[in-house]
């Protein structure tokens, strides 16, 4: 699949996890803004992507869905906070264009916009002691 539609880029997604279905502006992002919804469901493996074709897996821990009314756009669910500068950011997106979606050209209202929340899982980073014993571990399987 490729994301360009006159194959201006010229990579292929693997196959693996689904893509979300916008990408994100880099792959350390927490939350992503889906202004017409997505199929994905919370507890599901995914992988975020960047136009640039890089992509990383993570887990979808939450789907918030979206009231849009003239007033702002706000969490249908109780008690759940929305850092919209931070949604913005790895959106890739103006804050105050999310939080006047209700008034932008694209604005759909028979669709349920929604926000990912993304969980990264640990990557440890290998250290100087497991290095040397990987090292002598091939040594010593010679």
């Amino acid at each position: 699949m490729s994301c360009c539609p006159a194959n201006f880029c010229q990579f292929q997604f693997p196959d693996g996890p689904p893509l979300t279905d916008n990408p994100v502006t880099n792959l350390n992002a927490r939350y992503l803004f889906l202004p017409y919804g997505t199929l994905l469901q919370e507890g599901e493996v995914v992988r975020i992507w960047m136009e640039s074709g890089q992509t990383q897996t993570v887990l979808l821990e939450a789907k918030v869905p979206l009231a849009i009314e003239p007033s702002g756009v706000t969490g249908q669910e109780d008690g759940v906070f929305l850092p919209w500068q931070l949604i913005a950011l790895d959106s890739g997106m103006e804050e105050e264009d999310i939080r006047k979606w209700y008034f932008h050209p694209l604005h759909n209202p028979e669709t349920q916009a929604v926000v990912l929340k993304f969980k990264h899982p640990l990557n440890t980073k290998p250290t100087l002691k497991m290095r040397l014993m990987q090292w002598l571990y091939k040594l010593r399987t010679l």
